[in-house]
């Protein structure tokens, strides 16, 4: 398929399934699941890039492997975790509708459609290495894929450390275990790190200019959705506890405690 069809195409099923996304989120009240859509899609697209492209099928099969596990273990994730709220939201977004108030319909449309032109603009770190026809895989798209495969094993790690800690503490006591004793996000760190190796796959095949995917996934960690309105939540839920944590642990690279200054 041609490079610009098969992009194209591609964004309208985003667009499409958006629209399906913010209609699930109206009949059972709860726009989370927007973050459960958001995890599956990039999975979905790699697939779907790696299937329509023209590129070497070798460098497809492997790029579509690796994002699939990447994928869909976090889309499972947060299923989960959006399934055990139920009827409850996600914080964010309950804190959004009091905002919002009467206006929060039409508002949360066009956040879901902001959700939807994100995946597109990521979404073509996984089209390029798809036109590549080149038949060997290089030593760097390696290094990408073992980049994205510590990020998978980094952030499902995390993820599961912290649901066992929920399950046997108190709100207001703080996760140190494993990596949450070397960075207070540990899975935003190793999720932003999959977006380096996909940049880095991606670069073999004159995707150089997909730099802008790791740079913009990092400040959308750092200032937007993740970080920042953690670390507002955590203050106000943990308290002195959580600002003690702050001072000795890194807020997003793994580093050794005590050593680090916030």
């Amino acid at each position: 398929m041609n490079p610009l069809d098969q992009v194209l195409l591609g964004w309208a099923a985003v667009f499409l399934l958006i629209n399906v996304t913010f209609f699930i989120a109206r009949t059972i009240n709860n726009a989370g699941i927007i973050d459960v859509f958001w995890g599956f899609s990039f999975g979905l697209l790699a697939t779907y890039f790696s299937l329509t492209g023209e590129g070497n099928e070798n460098r497809r099969i492997l790029l579509s492997t690796v994002a699939c596990l990447w994928s869909f273990r976090l889309g499972i994730y947060l299923f989960i975790r959006c399934w055990k709220l139920h009827p409850k939201e996600d914080s964010r977004y309950a804190d959004l509708r009091e905002k919002w108030a009467e206006k929060n319909n039409s508002k949360m449309f066009v956040f879901f459609h902001f959700q939807g032109l994100a995946i597109m603009v990521f979404a073509l770190i996984f089209a390029v290495p798809t036109w590549n026809k080149d038949p060997n895989i290089s030593f760097v798209e390696y290094l990408g894929l073992l980049l994205i495969i510590i990020a998978f094993l980094g952030e499902a790690l995390a993820d599961l450390q912290l649901s066992r800690f929920k399950k046997n503490s108190k709100i207001h006591e703080v996760c140190r275990t494993g990596l949450w004793n070397y960075s207070r996000h540990p899975n935003y760190f190793f999720q932003w790190m999959a977006w380096v190796g996909y940049f880095v796959f991606a670069f073999n095949s004159n995707g150089w200019w997909t730099i802008y995917c790791p740079i913009l996934m990092l400040f959308l960690l750092l200032r937007v959705t993740g970080v920042s309105n953690n670390e507002k939540q955590n203050i106000t839920s943990k308290g002195d506890a959580y600002k003690k944590y702050q001072e000795t642990t890194s807020s997003f690279i793994p580093l050794p405690p005590k050593k680090y200054l916030s």
